[in-house]
Parts: C-alpha cells; structure tokens; sequence
C-alpha cells in the first residue's frame, strides 16, 4: 500500500503512527522532566545529552543520559543515568558519577548488558576511559574505582555522547 495512502487511512481510522525516534526522544524528556522536577527552581540551567541502545539485547533502546549543571556536575565530572522502557514509559537502571564525554559502547558484556566506556578526569582522577560494568541490577556507580577498569587505548566502540553533541535544555 503506498505510504501516502496509509497516512489517510490511518488519520481516518485514528491509527497511531509507529513509534520512531523522535517520539522516543519526546517521551525521555517528558520522564526527566518530571523525575527532576525539583531541580528546576534552583537550576533551571541544567541540559542533558542523550543517545539509545539496546543495552540489554531485549530488542528496546535504553537510554543513556549525561546530565550538565551544578546540581549534576562536582570537579570529577557529572552523572549519567540509564534509562530502560517499561510500561510506564522509563525506569533508571543506574547513576553513575563522575562521568565525561565521550561515553562509549563497548563490545563486551557482564550479565548480558554491554559495557559503557566513560571518561573520567578532574578531581584528581588520572584521565583515562574507564569501563562500566552491569552486576546484574545496576551499573557500578563510580568509574574511577574498581571494579571499574580501564579501556586500552584504540579500543574500538560506538560514541553514544560526544563532547562536541549540543546539550537539550531539561526546563523548556
């Protein structure tokens, strides 16, 4: 059926149009926006970046997300969060602190989710990619502590969040 034909026929009979990118990116920052309501008085300011993978191989895009403001961020860097899809739209998997862009996706895996590579430095730290792993209910909460590790040079991986990726405002 050509495409501009189901469009009308799916206005007619009030059929949802498929779920894409766009929609999946309107509903995580729909969830943020409520899940941190409270910082919107004090930091108004904050941004995030955001990308989605199947973390899990369900077959659904998690997403991981790098928060940017004062509330979020300390010398050693700022949170990221992980995301998965429920039925109630979104359900945080993880808060790791500590974090900096590039953050990556490994090709390993523990206990069936992928490994994020996170950058870490400031605070102290010694810059390096450190490898995040999942224990079976959430991913280590700081990389620049073991059972974190750190990723060899030239390992190659997927960049979910780039340094130079603009930042989409929380409080719009």
């Amino acid at each position: 059926m050509p495409s501009a034909l189901f469009a009308v026929l799916a206005g007619l009979l009030g059929a949802a149009a498929p779920a894409g990118p766009a929609s999946q990116g309107d509903s995580l920052h729909a969830y943020l926006q409520a899940q941190f309501a409270e910082v919107r008085q004090d930091y108004p300011e904050t941004t995030y970046q955001s990308a989605f993978a199947d973390l899990n191989g369900d077959g659904r895009a998690e997403a991981i997300v790098y928060f940017s403001s004062s509330y979020f961020c300390g010398s050693g860097g700022c949170d990221v969060f992980v995301f998965t899809p429920d039925r109630e739209g979104w359900r945080q998997v993880a808060e790791i602190s500590l974090g900096r862009p590039p953050i990556r996706l490994l090709a390993t895996r523990h206990r069936g989710w992928r490994d994020l590579g996170i950058f870490v430095a400031g605070g102290g730290a010694r810059p390096h990619e450190a490898a995040v792993a999942f224990d079976g209910s959430t991913y280590q909460p700081n990389p620049t502590v073991p059972p974190a590790r750190t990723v060899r040079r030239g390992t190659r991986a997927q960049v979910l969040i780039s340094d130079d990726q603009p930042g989409r405002t929380l409080f719009d």
